[in-house]
């Protein structure tokens, strides 16, 4: 009985699926036939709900063929529901409208994703999903500048990466001289990450100077972003290569002596252009070399007959004009050696070396460049005012010619050859071993006088191309003696205390008028103080003290070397310093 009624249960299973399956088939059809319950769901493409009054809300809108209890929601691609515009609302027939700030329903803005329109009929029982998503993005885009380029008819040409539509907003800011302050803008061009700038403000050309520059770019939701991430860049934001310097004329004369007889090489900075040259030595009207040339590079043979010693490049070209000084040496024998503070000189040169639109010195940076041009085409720091005036006073006396970064990189001459040696600026950067080469040299009985202040307190260290990693000041300098800075408000004379060295020998006593000191604060043990003048009794500014076999004299005023030209009383102590040295 059971196998007989088997076959008639699955005939009976088949053909009620079947019938199911024609009825679905029909249900569907005549849905596809009727009007659709939601009409013309329309989004926008794109929401950022960051504040910024751009694309903040996101209008949606649909049209309802029938009035119906309606609720309008955000959800994901997978359906999940994160935010009820309208809940179980009667709407009419008609089109409607509602604006999404971004949030769920809680008040807090939604992760960054796409999010689809669902709109829900209550009375048909039926829901649909709009078929394009609402991108909600509040990330910022964070745009790179990459290079910025000079180009030789003075416009700049920069290179980014980012989004470019829409275009990007260039800011230009001019560095040098203090804060970055913004001189220029302009809204480059659409869909392009080279921008070129044409390097005018207004109808004026900028002026030579130090310029940095920020990218600001926006994401299709309008998101906005810069380059550096905070506006305007300072030094810490800023990267090499993304800045420019507009000059007119300057050079990079070589930081160590130039042989007589020997080609010197000189980079010329600035445009292109043909220029006159002459080689003047020191005290001198009369030009040594002169001539004419153009490009960047002047190379030129000093003289064979070329006495040592420092000599002022001047070139003049398209109504612009650049100095710096040479150094020149003879070789041969002499009782002492002069040092030209040439590590200082490139220290304190504030040139945007490395291009990132800022400029660079030992002070506020960690590295600067070893062979940089002279900022605006000028001297050296202290060049005029401290070493010129000594140099011409020693005019022809017997001495050899040096600078600290040729001893630094070990090129210079050996310190043990010269009786003495002559620092005639402030010694203000000197690498460690040449420091312990100094004391060395001192207590093994070399003598030296030091002419500047703030000197050998600070270590750097030093290769062919760079001078990096600057220390801070040191209590005492490198031979022990603890010094600090003093200043008056009236220029005084210094009075002699005492004089075992015998330097102030044929004076009165009383030295010059001054009102900027470096006072000795004391020695280190086993020194012996022989010589000391200063303002006030008991707190010398120049010292001469006896440590280990050797001496030193250190003259810690400021405009002692400016004094030499008319001061007859600091002139005499000057030829005693000197005649001590060469003995």
């Amino acid at each position: 009985m059971t196998r007989a009624r088997s076959p008639l249960i699955a005939w009976v299973a088949f053909a009620l699926l079947a019938a199911a399956t024609l009825a679905a088939f029909f249900v569907t059809q005549r849905l596809k036939d009727s009007d659709p319950v939601v009409k013309r769901i329309a989004t926008p493409l794109f929401i950022s709900p960051n504040g910024d009054k751009r694309k903040d809300t996101a209008r949606v809108s649909f049209e309802l063929p029938k009035a119906d209890r309606t609720t309008v929601a955000l959800v994901t691609a997978g359906g999940d529901e994160r935010r009820r515009l309208i809940d179980d609302q009667q709407l009419g027939r008609g089109r409607h409208a509602v604006d999404w700030d971004g949030r769920d329903d809680d008040g807090q803005v939604l992760g960054d994703g796409l999010y689809y329109v669902r709109v829900s009929l209550r009375r048909q029982g039926r829901a649909v999903t709009g078929p394009r998503p609402i991108t909600l993005d509040t990330t910022r885009p964070r745009p790179r500048l990459q290079s910025a380029q000079r180009l030789r008819d003075g416009s700049v040409r920069l290179r980014y990466t980012g989004p470019s539509s829409p275009p990007p907003l260039i800011t230009v800011y001019r560095t040098d001289g203090g804060k970055a302050r913004e001189v220029a803008r302009f809204v480059g061009e659409r869909n392009e990450n080279v921008q070129v700038w044409d390097g005018f403000v207004g109808l004026e050309r900028l002026p030579p100077g130090d310029y940095a520059f920020g990218v600001t770019v926006q994401n299709k939701a309008l998101v906005a972003g810069s380059w550096p991430t905070k506006l305007p860049p300072t030094r810490s934001t800023a990267q090499p290569r993304t800045g420019v310097s507009f000059t007119t004329l300057d050079l990079a004369p070589p930081l160590e002596p130039i042989r007589s007889g020997t080609i010197a090489r000189v980079a010329v900075g600035g445009p292109s252009r043909r220029f006159r040259w002459k080689l003047t030595r020191l005290g001198s009207i009369r030009p040594l070399r002169r001539g004419r040339a153009s490009g960047h590079t002047l190379a030129f043979r000093v003289p064979p007959d070329a006495p040592t010693g420092v000599y002022t490049l001047a070139l003049e070209g398209a109504g612009h004009r650049a100095t710096a000084p040479i150094a020149v040496r003879e070789g041969g024998a002499a009782p002492v050696l002069v040092v030209l503070p040439a590590i200082a000189w490139q220290g304190r040169n504030a040139v945007d070396g490395d291009r990132d639109g800022f400029d660079e010195t030992l002070d506020d940076s960690r590295t600067v460049g070893a062979t940089r041009g002279l900022a605006d085409g000028r001297p050296p720091a202290g060049f005029v005012t401290r070493v010129a005036p000594l140099m011409r006073f020693l005019g022809r006396r017997d001495y050899d010619l040096t600078t600290d970064l040729a001893l630094a990189r070990g090129s210079g001459p050996k310190l043990r050859a010269y009786r003495g040696l002559m620092f005639v600026g402030d010694e203000r950067w000197l690498p460690g071993p040449l420091n312990r080469r100094l004391r060395s040299y001192v207590q093994g009985g070399g003598k030296v006088a030091s002419f500047g202040t703030d000197a050998f307190r600070r270590r750097v260290n030093v290769t062919d191309e760079l001078l990096a990693d600057p220390s801070r000041p040191e209590r005492t300098n490198v031979f022990g003696e603890r010094t600090s800075a003093a200043a008056s408000d009236d220029p005084a004379p210094l009075v002699r205390e005492r004089d075992g060295l015998k330097l102030f020998a044929g004076t009165d006593g009383l030295i010059g008028l001054f009102d900027s000191f470096e006072r000795s604060d004391g020695l280190v043990g086993g020194a012996r103080l022989a010589t000391a003048a200063g303002r006030d009794p008991g707190k010398p500014v120049f010292v001469g003290y006896r440590l280990g076999n050797g001496v030193v004299v250190r003259v810690g005023v400021r405009g002692w070397a400016a004094a030499l030209d008319d001061g007859d009383e600091e002139a005499k102590v000057t030829k005693r310093i000197w005649a001590l040295l060469a003995r």
